[in-house]
């Protein structure tokens, strides 16, 4: 016999997790999209490089425009840049070491396709 879920069940913090790692699947598909070989002679490795690279630009440029919009004018938010700063520092060790430790678990798992010319074709 299989237990019904009903909606008083799924707690409010159930309900945000599950619409932060949607929103997470979601910058990651983009991210996919842009490792996709285009037809340049650009080595896959420099390709995910690039990308890498302006995901964290783009995450940095959009985090500075959340905390101004907290701030008052430019001064009010000049003195809090090492607030501001060391808790976002704090908040991408942390994930960034969850998802290390996970990768390391199951890396032949997450990177069976490697050697494969689909590997540029699955989820990272």
């Amino acid at each position: 016999m299989t237990d019904k879920i009903s909606a008083t069940d799924i707690t409010e913090e159930e309900v945000l997790n599950a619409a932060f790692f949607e929103r997470a699947d979601e910058f990651i598909k983009v991210a996919n999209e842009f490792c996709k070989p285009s037809g340049k002679s650009q080595s896959p490795s420099d390709l995910r490089n690039e990308v890498s690279a302006s995901l964290l630009f783009a995450s940095a440029r959009f985090n500075t425009w959340v905390a101004a919009n907290t701030f008052k004018n430019g001064e009010e938010m000049r003195a809090a840049k090492d607030q501001v700063t060391s808790y976002l520092m704090q908040q991408f060790q942390m994930m960034l070491d969850d998802n290390f430790e996970e990768y390391c678990e199951q890396f032949e798992n997450y990177l069976r396709f490697r050697k494969s010319e689909d590997f540029h074709h699955h989820k990272h």
